[in-house]
């Protein structure tokens, strides 16, 4: 499993990277939206854990564009998971309306990380295949 997450705090992507570290997936980092729909551009993705807020391109942008791209090339789709320091409906609506899939509030925990990981991959595409339960 391949996954792009786009954040731009280095802290954020170094925790992802350690929590998602034991179960195999390989993840990808991109600073911002541009870099996101760049990178989506060049590499299969199983799925896009995409923060909202960052400087340049935000997250909405962002999957706007990538909903745009797969739309008009009718290319295959991607899920993408909305990571927020804001937990508000609004924000979750906001997600949601750009063509998210799921919403994590931010801190989350590795096991909540997993557990909504796995929750996309099971409405998308089967689940991750026994990896929440290896990386526990």
């Amino acid at each position: 499993m391949r996954l792009l997450c786009v954040e731009d705090n280095s802290n954020l992507r170094t925790t992802v990277d350690l929590m998602l570290a034991a179960t195999g997936i390989e993840v990808d980092f991109a600073d911002n939206g541009e870099e996101a729909v760049e990178a989506w551009q060049l590499t299969e993705y199983d799925a896009v854990l995409m923060d909202i807020e960052m400087p340049g391109m935000n997250g909405l942008s962002a999957v706007r564009a990538i909903r745009q791209m797969e739309d008009g090339f009718k290319l295959g789709y991607t899920p993408v998971l909305f990571l927020s320091s804001h937990n508000d409906n609004v924000h979750v609506e906001l997600a949601d309306e750009a063509g998210g899939d799921g919403f994590l509030a931010k801190p989350f925990t590795t096991e909540g990380l997993l557990g909504a990981i796995n929750g996309l991959m099971q409405q998308h595409r089967g689940g991750m295949n026994g990896l929440l339960v290896a990386a526990q």
